[in-house]
């Protein structure tokens, strides 16, 4: 590994990293615009020049490897000099529309400009180029030409990336501006990584602009629970306490208003699906189910668990413990999943449609996978897929009355082109069974031909761990609160744990250090170890899958 010298102190480095690549490595900042770590080297902008001992001229930092010995200073005046120009440049027909602009507050020109050029503008405002003001690229990316400064970022992603090429620059030198080629609209199924990417205010999303100024937003990052990859992502808010919301907005209990991708190099890089993206708004496209209710007789959810518990135990012992079984989602979480399994003794599935057969089947070459829940690996490796045939399998036991009394955990948003199939199965089978609880995240007809409704927190609403379809487990983080009296899976199964005499807090991260002792390839993991970016588990064995 070379040695390389950075503002005085020496680092190892591996071979064939860049300046740039170091310096990110020991924290050392350098301003950059046309370069991105996943979308390949530019070197057009000319903000990350450095200082190289014996090197004629500054070099770029993104475009020049590391050497043995390399003397590299990134705060010399003659640095600064060059990033203060380069500036200088690019704000030269900039339109200065601060005040309007959908990326103020995370615009790089903004920050860069404060921390590095801070100049009187030499150009008379009237004579600055006119362009091109904002117009639909496709269905969720506008285009402001006037505020691009041609970084390309958003031209190599659909290059190098989605290999659409959509994008492009067109003419040249002064009359270079960022296009459409052939009109050809921009809606390949990841077009909203060109917002993301875009480091000023030219590229913004159509179903975020002007919803919220990122000052009032709080970022949690969480993982996607949009199909088996789960993908890295963050989730802006608003918070749930008193003031805590956008003034003139009344979205003060907490409202999603976007997600955008996390960086994590095992998972998804930078990127996330459109689908993925947006998939937040499905907990906007049915009401919400906010009250629990036994036979449409609205309750405190605290109330009616001693009386499920105590209806639960009453069809055991009048008909065997096989006469008990549950029906969870691979949208659960491990710890909601884990405890479910502990208090039905194994009597317990998750399948309600085609999850095993689909979840590493690819739907394209980049991240989507078939299989639209983030946690059919977690569910196979906790021994879910056991003897009860998923949900046909339960429906057929319960009209034969093999099977009398179910809880049903639904997650209405994730179960793919099959859920008019899987909604005729649940009804069914609700209505074959002699006593029922249904778990659900929103209000629907159906569930309410259960003796008991209870209502689920929602993606985004809780914390718990999923295992991609790669045996990757990643911590899910709870951004909002869950929806009126809603509460998570795991803590309504340590409840009705706790009224059967085990004793099981409601910390998830506690509740995994218990599924680590018991559940093979998971040991020694614990929330510390999965840290940000996960951690891989063992492979589920070939006669699981069976």
């Amino acid at each position: 590994m070379p040695k390389v010298t950075i503002n005085g102190q020496v680092y190892e480095a591996a071979k064939g990293k860049t300046i740039i690549q170091v310096a990110d490595d020991i924290g050392v900042q350098i301003p950059r615009y046309c370069y991105h770590p996943d979308i390949g080297i530019e070197g057009s902008c000319r903000m990350c020049l450095v200082e190289v001992k014996s090197a004629p001229k500054l070099l770029p930092a993104c475009a020049t490897p590391v050497t043995e010995n390399m003397d590299v200073r990134t705060d010399t005046q003659r640095v600064h000099e060059a990033v203060r120009y380069a500036m200088e440049f690019l704000l030269l027909h900039h339109p200065i529309d601060c005040p309007v602009c959908d990326q103020s507050g995370e615009c790089w020109l903004q920050d860069y400009y404060m921390a590095h050029a801070g100049h009187d503008s030499r150009y008379p405002l009237g004579q600055k180029t006119r362009r091109r003001k904002a117009f639909n690229l496709g269905p969720l990316v506008k285009l402001d030409q006037e505020r691009c400064i041609l970084c390309t970022r958003c031209v190599r992603f659909t290059r190098h990336v989605t290999k659409t090429n959509e994008i492009q620059v067109f003419n040249r030198a002064h009359n270079s501006e960022i296009g459409i080629f052939e009109d050809r609209p921009l809606n390949n199924p990841y077009s909203g990584n060109v917002v993301d990417v875009c480091p000023v205010g030219a590229l913004t999303s159509a179903d975020f602009r002007f919803k919220a100024r990122v000052w009032f937003l709080k970022g949690t990052d969480s993982v996607c629970a949009g199909c088996s990859t789960g993908c890295n992502l963050r989730i802006d808010h608003t918070a749930r306490a008193a003031g805590g919301g956008i003034p003139g907005y009344t979205a003060t209990d907490g409202k999603i208003y976007r997600t955008v991708g996390r960086r994590n190099v095992e998972v998804n890089k930078s990127w996330l699906c459109d689908e993925g993206r947006l998939s937040f708004h499905t907990l906007e496209r049915w009401p919400r189910l906010r009250q629990a209710s036994v036979r449409g007789k609205q309750q405190p959810v605290s109330a009616l668990l001693p009386v499920i518990h105590a209806n639960f135990e009453s069809v055991r012992s009048d008909h065997g413990d096989d006469a008990v079984a549950a029906l969870a989602s691979a949208t659960n979480t491990n710890e909601g999943l884990f405890l479910m399994k502990k208090y039905f003794k194994g009597r317990l599935d998750f399948r309600l449609g085609r999850e095993v057969e689909q979840y590493q089947q690819q739907q394209d070459e980049l991240l989507r996978r078939y299989d639209k829940h983030p946690n059919t690996h977690g569910a196979l490796d906790l021994g879910l897929a056991g003897g009860l045939g998923g949900l046909r399998r339960l429906r057929d036991l319960a009209e034969k009355k093999e099977v009398r009394g179910m809880w049903i955990s639904f997650h209405p948003q994730l179960v793919g082109e099959d859920a008019p199939e899987i909604i005729e199965d649940l009804k069914r089978l609700i209505e074959a069974l002699e006593w029922s609880v249904v778990c659900t995240t929103h209000d629907f007809g159906w569930a309410h031909e259960a003796d008991f409704l209870l209502p689920m927190a929602a993606w985004a609403e809780e914390k718990g761990t999923y295992t991609n379809y790669a045996g990757r487990v990643q911590i899910a983080n709870r951004a909002v609160m869950p929806a009126g009296d809603a509460e998570p899976l795991h803590v309504l199964m340590a409840e009705l744990l706790n009224l059967s005499g085990v004793e099981v807090p409601t910390d998830p991260a506690a509740i995994f250090e218990w599924i680590a002792s018991e559940v093979p390839g998971y040991g020694g993991l614990d929330y510390d170890a999965i840290g940000p970016s996960g951690a891989a588990v063992a492979p589920v064995p070939e006669e699981v899958l069976r």
